[in-house]
C-alpha cells in the first residue's frame, strides 16, 4: 500500500495547483459521454447475462459429492 502514500499527495497537488482550463462543451460533447455511459452499462448487462451461471456458481458453496464404494475398490 505504500503506492499510496505517494499517490494521494500527487494527486491533491494535481487539482490544487493546476491552471483553470476554459474549456468548451458543446451539446454533442454531452451527447457522446451519455452515450458511453449507457453503452458500457449495456455491455456490463450482455456480459452479465452471458456468464451468469459461472457468477452464480462462484458465491454458491459447492457441494460434496458422496463417495460411491465402486471408486474405492479400484
Amino acid at each position: 500500500m505504500s503506492y499510496l502514500r505517494v499517490l494521494a499527495p500527487v494527486t491533491a497537488g494535481f487539482g490544487l495547483f493546476s491552471a483553470p482550463a476554459f474549456g468548451y462543451m458543446d451539446p454533442g460533447s454531452g451527447s457522446l459521454l451519455l452515450q458511453i455511459i449507457l453503452g458500457g452499462l449495456a455491455g456490463l448487462a450482455v456480459a452479465g447475462k452471458l456468464f451468469w451461471h459461472r457468477i452464480i456458481s462462484f458465491f454458491r458453496p459447492q457441494r460434496q459429492e458422496p463417495e460411491s464404494a465402486d471408486a474405492e475398490d479400484g
